[in-house]
């Protein structure tokens, strides 16, 4: 129980009871402002969700500190899964967790599909020159 006395752990309390405090205030600044003249079913709905924030900001709240008492005060904080093991294929370097290695796919020359399709793109490549030429000679 002193885990979550600290001062760390009392700053993070300060915070989150400012963070639920200013949504219940949100909340009810949105319900009077529903009925006020101007107000309207929009305001009704914000008057409604700010309360459900604060009721989710401390749930998850109690669920951290459950979390933090928890934990064995003896055994280091581990931040990330141990890597699968090795395979072939698979490149391993920081900041990568897992990838795999393909290789490129050969295309034969002769392929009518590819040549129709390198024509295509030339021609595109034409056109867009062509265009780029008059603009610039004007």
């Amino acid at each position: 129980m002193r885990r979550v006395l600290t001062a760390k752990w009392c700053l993070a309390h300060l915070v989150v009871l400012a963070a639920i405090l200013v949504m219940l205030r949100l909340g009810l600044w949105q319900w009077h402002r529903a009925e006020s003249p101007t107000g309207g079913l929009q305001n009704y709905a914000y008057a409604f969700q700010w309360p459900l924030f604060a009721v989710f900001t401390i749930v998850v709240w109690i669920k951290t500190l459950i979390e933090e008492l928890r934990r064995d005060p003896n055994k280091p904080r581990t931040a990330a899964r141990p890597m699968p093991p090795d395979r072939d294929g698979v490149i391993r370097q920081p900041g990568l967790r897992v990838g795999v290695t393909t290789t490129v796919p050969d295309v034969d020359a002769d392929d009518d599909e590819v040549q129709a399709w390198n024509a295509r793109l030339a021609a595109l490549n034409a056109a867009a020159a062509a265009v780029e030429s008059r603009r610039a000679g004007r």
